[in-house]
């Protein structure tokens, strides 16, 4: 596998989380390649794939090639249809676009309006079948705004489940502040970042634990601090019974992190 960053989705997640990752990767016996770009396909006389050459000059011997680019919305069906486009599909915040009675969701959708921490292109199905929810509405006479409120996402690396709740940039802003904690056996991690002025807590990655989306959701539509959200961990736990829980341990760091901003360790959960 061929990653032109320093380490696998570093454009993404930060450094901490993509050297975890890249390490798991290492660990399921792919040879992965960091820093490295494909600069040639190279054929047999047959016209099958015989190798590639990196941009290091390297000739790797192979009979399949997958190239993995991003996502772009395809669109070019609507090139002479009147619906306006950029990279996507134009909508408004009731998902119509500018011909009347026409709606668009999903991928191919481009907002034509900004919202908090989001981008106006997102790639994942949850925004999609919360499009389809409210457009829905919309279609049954209940006109109805799409406000797909923070940010959220999961995905899976081999066998470590990953999610994101907020913004957790590649790289934190000047008014961020962050904490992350790793498990020793390398396979779990938490990292969480906050304002450093106002203490509202602003996202977390979450890598081998599970979270429950409804308490993130509303943390962060409630505007909460990361002492409520330390405080209230243990509530956000979703792993299933007799998984280990790792609660006390990160609030533990956390607290000799950051010995201003203690957090709660023995609050009992109400879920």
């Amino acid at each position: 596998m061929l990653v032109r960053e320093s380490a696998f989705w570093s454009n993404v997640l930060p450094l901490q989380e993509a050297n975890m990752i890249s390490r798991h990767i290492q660990s399921h016996h792919v040879d992965l390649k960091l820093e490295t770009e494909l600069k040639e396909i190279q054929s047999d006389d047959k016209g099958c794939v015989q190798s590639i050459v990196t941009n290091r000059g390297e000739t790797i011997s192979c009979q399949f090639v997958g190239l993995t680019v991003g996502v772009s919305p395809a669109i070019e069906f609507l090139k002479d249809s009147g619906i306006a486009t950029k990279r996507g599909i134009l909508v408004n915040e009731y998902l119509e676009t500018n011909i009347p009675d026409v709606y668009a969701l999903g991928d191919c959708v481009e907002r034509t309006y900004d919202l908090p921490g989001r981008r106006n292109i997102e790639q994942v199905w949850y925004t999609g079948r919360m499009m389809g929810e409210v457009l829905a509405q919309t279609i049954c006479g209940v006109k109805t705004k799409y406000e797909p409120g923070p940010w959220f996402n999961s995905a899976k690396f081999f066998d470590i489940e990953y999610q994101t709740y907020g913004n957790v940039r590649s790289t934190t802003e000047n008014i961020e502040n962050e904490f992350y904690w790793e498990h020793s056996g390398g396979t779990k991690c938490m990292h969480l970042v906050w304002n450093k002025q106002t203490q509202q807590f602003l996202g977390i990655n979450s890598f081998g634990i599970r979270l429950r989306h409804e308490c993130f959701d509303r943390w962060l539509r409630d505007n909460q601090s990361i002492q409520f959200v330390l405080d209230h961990l243990k509530e956000a736990n979703f792993d299933p019974e007799f998984f280990n829980r790792y609660e006390d341990e990160i609030i533990k760091q956390f607290s000799e992190t950051f010995p201003n901003l203690k957090a709660n360790s023995k609050v009992t959960s109400t879920l």
